[in-house]
């Protein structure tokens, strides 16, 4: 992996841990629809790493 991959990927990983708390807490709160919408952006971080592992011959998907 180049400095640049890794730079992206420790983003991505960030940016996912963000959005979990962020769904937990609009859930907590009893925002479904946010907590929805938060959902869905940590499903699109999960692939979106995932992508990122295969482009640079990463690990399989589990």
């Amino acid at each position: 992996m180049n400095n640049q991959t890794v730079a992206r990927t420790e983003t991505l990983s960030y940016i996912h841990q963000l959005l979990e708390e962020l769904h937990g807490m609009a859930h907590n709160a009893n925002f479904p629809m946010l907590a929805y919408f938060i959902g869905m952006a940590v499903i699109e971080s999960e692939e979106a790493l995932w992508r990122e592992q295969q482009e640079s011959g990463g690990e399989e998907r589990d």
